[in-house]
């Protein structure tokens, strides 16, 4: 068994360097691939094959990413036709270029970060041609703690969805104390806060089946107003600080055409967490924050926390009218609750931030490792 760690970003290669010296120290075997200059080892043209179903998938789910942009929205549809052609051509040599590097590094499994981007898909794909078992690893859902998944991130993990499980579920689990912070005089008394996401992740893109953008959560919420009327609640959205679409518009338009929902361009998100009635979102972090914080959640996309009896949930405009009054009176089964979050920070996770490793991190996280390979087989 070899474990090689594929790393796209310079930040990772150096946490995997850490993680591959002290699996080779403990007797395992395990090495990093560096993404750049894999292509001078020619030995990869051998391994060009014609696109096939996945990578054409691939591509797609790349080319709407690209044109949920803000830049994207205003190229013409000629140039997707041409991009897209590029980027079939460039993910048949990348996955040829990652499949020769993977098998001149004799490992059986591979472990990437994430596992969701483009390049990283092809990594994916790769290693299956190549006959190896793939890893990802990605931020923590808790607080200081990380992620390592054979199966993969977000809405793909390996978390059980079962609530019986989590019912049965024995382990211990105590929040931490949170500071309470001062609530903003100009909120409703009553809200659900609505966070906007990035509309180029790859939670929107992949696992967003009904809402393709914020645009279009913002038009369902106000199809919602226009049909519940006095039933319906007061709605607090805010942008997300790493979008790049400008939303300042929307937020105006808003303010003329709507009594209930209101777009804010800056804020504390974890203030809005605390002072509201409840949250909805597609499937942002921002949903397990409220599943921890004991907040009723409406969840409107495919995420890994939408769980009967633990949050409500809306995959249609119907559902979401049904939901968004039902919000603020639903009771989250508590053992349901207390059992999730037990299994993912007593089993599930791995303790510690990756971005501040410390001994006792490395070490968790490569025992953590060797069980998810040796479960992979």
């Amino acid at each position: 068994m070899e474990i090689a760690f594929f790393a796209a970003r310079k930040i990772h290669q150096q946490y995997f360097s850490h993680l591959a010296a002290h699996l080779n120290k403990t007797g395992a075997q395990a090495c990093v691939i560096w993404h750049k200059f894999l292509w001078m080892d020619i030995r990869w043209l051998r391994h060009l094959e014609q696109a096939d179903q996945c990578l054409s998938g691939l591509v797609d789910d790349h080319l709407r990413e690209k044109q949920n942009s803000r830049k994207g929205r205003q190229r013409r549809h000629g140039y997707w036709r041409v991009f897209r052609l590029v980027k079939m051509l460039e993910a048949q040599l990348l996955k040829a270029v990652y499949k020769q590097a993977l098998i001149r590094s004799g490992a059986t499994h591979v472990l990437l970060w994430n596992g969701l981007k483009f390049r990283q898909r092809i990594v994916i794909e790769a290693a299956k041609s190549a006959g190896l078992r793939t890893l990802v690893m990605e931020n923590g859902l808790l607080p200081d703690m990380t992620t390592l998944d054979a199966r993969g991130v977000n809405f793909l993990n390996s978390v059980p969805r079962d609530p019986t499980f989590f019912m049965s579920y024995s382990g211990q689990w105590t929040t931490k104390p949170t500071v309470q912070k001062e609530r903003p005089a100009e909120l409703p008394e009553h809200y659900i806060f609505i966070p906007f996401q990035v509309n180029t992740d790859s939670q929107i893109v992949l696992f967003s089946p009904w809402l393709k953008d914020m645009f279009a959560l913002t038009d369902a919420l106000l199809q919602a107003e226009q049909s519940l009327g006095e039933r319906m609640p007061h709605i607090i959205m805010k942008t997300h600080p790493a979008c790049d679409q400008d939303y300042q518009n929307l937020a105006q338009q808003l303010e003329q055409r709507s009594n209930k929902i209101r777009l804010l361009l800056q804020g504390d998100t974890q203030t809005l967490i605390q002072h509201a009635a409840g949250v909805a979102t597609i499937n942002s972090t921002v949903g397990i924050e409220a599943v921890i914080s004991n907040i009723n959640t409406l969840v409107l996309g495919q995420a890994f926390y939408n769980i009967p009896g633990l949050t409500l949930h809306a995959q249609n405009q119907n559902e979401l009218e049904q939901q968004l009054p039902k919000l603020v009176q639903f009771i989250p089964n508590p053992t349901l609750r207390k059992g999730l979050l037990a299994y993912l920070h007593n089993e599930y996770q791995i303790p510690g931030r990756w971005q501040s490793a410390d001994d006792h991190h490395i070490q968790a996280a490569c025992q953590h490792l060797l069980r998810e390979v040796e479960t992979l087989g």
